[in-house]
């Protein structure tokens, strides 16, 4: 029963590290979904959901919008509305709780701050970000395409997503990319700047990464009852080594489903879109779950 205990313990440091601390709201703000309720199908809430985080808006250039909605200065983007930039227009950002900063750049599909934390989902467009703002220990920024993951704990990058693929620079600091076939990865990683790096554009598609993000999550959720020690045969190998093999599959059920999320946001028919938005939105409660120990296990 104390083993039961120490690695129900275990998976609850595991869920912090992995998917975030939760952090006081904030005092509310106008957003760009309160001014438009009804609007396209937008970014599913999954359960571990920062509530009153989000980016506010600090400047504006052209045309850009939230799910039909001008985006103004002052602006709070929730985290489940993707923001469309016309050609030219750019809106820089800082996160709400945190005081991370980066700016967007049109013609581009984005949805920054997924869910409210400090994960962006880049469909097409252009992102640079700062360093040395916001930066906590053991805090990553991360920014999903359809191809790939970037992220990092304090880096000023520029990030593009186009048609013929990604290209991925280093001002300052470090970062690393881990796109979805590993074959293509850097062969340093993390890398450090000046360095830069370049990926062909992914053609899977949407419904093919939503399929790898059901079987990660999957994955991570068995392995995450056999850190518990679920019923039947008793699990194999120490609590350590079991708890870092669930860290790694959590891990890639985050980056699996991330890259999905960027995917389907292209995704142009609605009905289609809200179908994989729904499997996104499953699979991601299931690998953030923390099951509960067996009571019945005695040790």
């Amino acid at each position: 029963m104390r083993h039961a205990a120490l690695a129900a313990s275990t998976l609850g440091l595991m869920c912090l590290g992995a998917c975030g601390k939760k952090t006081p709201a904030p005092e509310p703000a106008p957003s760009a979904s309160s001014r438009n309720p009804v609007s396209a199908p937008s970014a599913s809430i999954t359960p571990m959901v920062h509530r009153g985080a989000g980016c506010r808006a600090l400047a504006v250039t052209g045309k850009a919008s939230a799910d039909g909605s001008p985006i103004l200065v002052g602006t709070l983007l929730d985290g489940e509305h993707w923001v469309e930039l016309e050609p030219g227009a750019s809106v820089a950002l800082r996160h709400a709780l945190t005081s991370r900063e980066l700016t967007l750049y049109g013609p581009g599909l984005v949805l920054p701050c997924r869910h409210g934390s400090e994960q962006f989902l880049l469909s097409t467009g252009r992102i640079t970000t700062a360093s040395k703002l916001g930066v906590r220990p053991g805090a990553e920024v991360l920014i999903a395409t359809a191809g790939a993951i970037v992220h990092y704990g304090d880096a000023a990058i520029d990030l593009e997503q186009g048609p013929s693929g990604l290209r991925l620079r280093v001002r300052a600091g470090e970062a690393w990319l881990e796109p979805r076939d590993a074959s293509a990865a850097p062969s340093r990683n993390p890398l450090q700047s000046p360095a830069s790096a370049a990926l062909p554009a992914n053609r899977a598609p949407a419904s093919e990464l939503v399929a790898a993000c059901e079987g990660a999550a999957q994955t991570a959720a068995e392995s995450a009852r056999q850190v518990l020690g679920g019923a039947g045969a008793p699990p194999s190998g120490s609590l350590g080594a079991r708890a870092a093999v669930q860290m790694r599959d959590r891990t890639a059920a985050r980056w699996a489903c991330s890259m999905a999320a960027a995917a389907a946001g292209s995704v142009t028919d609605p009905a289609a879109r809200q179908r994989l938005w729904a499997s996104i939105a499953h699979s991601d409660g299931l690998w953030q779950t923390v099951p509960r120990a067996i009571s019945a296990q005695k040790n």
